[in-house]
């Protein structure tokens, strides 16, 4: 969360008494005045800070790869659509998100999720009936346990639990986190216990749902970016419900506030070894303030 900044006033002479009063009732005029303006849309703000396009480089025991994401995120003014892409002979994925989060009421709508890797094969789809609170799955998962996965359709309740997928996390993390944040159904949910840290769950859906606890980190801390400095906060996330043989570990995010919180690196493990997803480039400044 990005510090608040403080303004110092230097005040008048004392034996200035008619300067000082005027002054005083000039400030009291102002803060009528801001009481009355209407508090930002933090969702657009946030809408605002993601959009954009953005590369990510995929490094594996801190060696590059040759895998490169790229993600972009539009902001039409009603909805969040993002779309990430990675295209490789090794391995290929192709992501797209839809959802909304004016006033930062976040809500998911669906996501489309297919490609491969060494053992797998994806092609999924999810809906989200928020009248009827039904979840629906179309798709597959095939894996080194599943070398036969037929394509199959499911129907989930949807239940009060925050709903995210890959993309649409970030934003319901910077709702949650954010300053403005404090009223939203996502922010009620954060611990505020003393001396312990921020802790958001949320839950991931395919054909199974998967409950996460992302915890925060109290500190921010300063991390080079495309050529740039900018401050992030950490993000640990770990699975805590899910069902077992399904694809759920513990990811550290650090996400950059001025960025609607998306993430400038990503670190986890793959078959033990340390897999970690860095930005490498922007479609802008890093410097917007959130």
């Amino acid at each position: 969360m990005l510090p608040l900044i403080l303004m110092l006033l230097v005040l008048p002479p004392l034996g200035h008494a008619q300067g000082e009063g005027t002054h005083s009732t000039g400030h009291k005029a102002l803060e009528s005045y801001e009481e009355k303006l209407p508090a930002p849309d933090h969702g657009l703000v946030i809408a605002n800070a993601m959009a954009g396009n953005w590369e990510y480089g995929v490094y594996l025991l801190g060696l590059p790869v040759g895998l490169k994401a790229r993600v972009e995120v539009q902001w039409d003014g009603r909805q969040v659509t993002a779309t990430s892409q990675v295209d490789h002979f090794l391995a290929a994925n192709n992501h797209q998100s839809v959802f909304s989060l004016a006033n930062c009421d976040y809500r998911l709508h669906s996501y489309q999720n297919s490609g491969f890797s060494p053992g797998w094969r994806f092609d999924d789809a999810v809906a989200f009936d928020w009248l009827k609170k039904q979840i629906h799955y179309q798709g597959l998962t095939q894996g080194p346990k599943t070398p036969d996965a037929q394509r199959q359709a499911v129907t989930l309740p949807l239940d009060d639990a925050i709903y995210v997928d890959k993309l649409s996390q970030f934003a319901a993390l910077a709702c949650a986190l954010g300053e403005n944040g404090k009223s939203t159904q996502i922010s009620t949910q954060i611990s505020t216990q003393p001396n312990t840290k921020q802790s958001v769950p949320l839950s991931y859906v395919d054909d199974t749902i998967g409950r996460y606890r992302f915890s925060v980190a109290q500190a921010t801390t300063q991390m080079s970016v495309a050529g740039q400095t900018i401050t992030v906060i950490k993000v640990e996330s770990e699975p805590y419900e899910y069902v077992k043989g399904s694809v759920h570990r513990r990811v550290s995010y650090w996400l950059a506030p001025s960025l609607g919180y998306l993430p400038v690196k990503i670190s986890t493990k793959l078959s033990g070894m340390k897999l970690t997803v860095k930005m490498l480039k922007t479609s802008g400044p890093l410097s917007a303030k959130l």
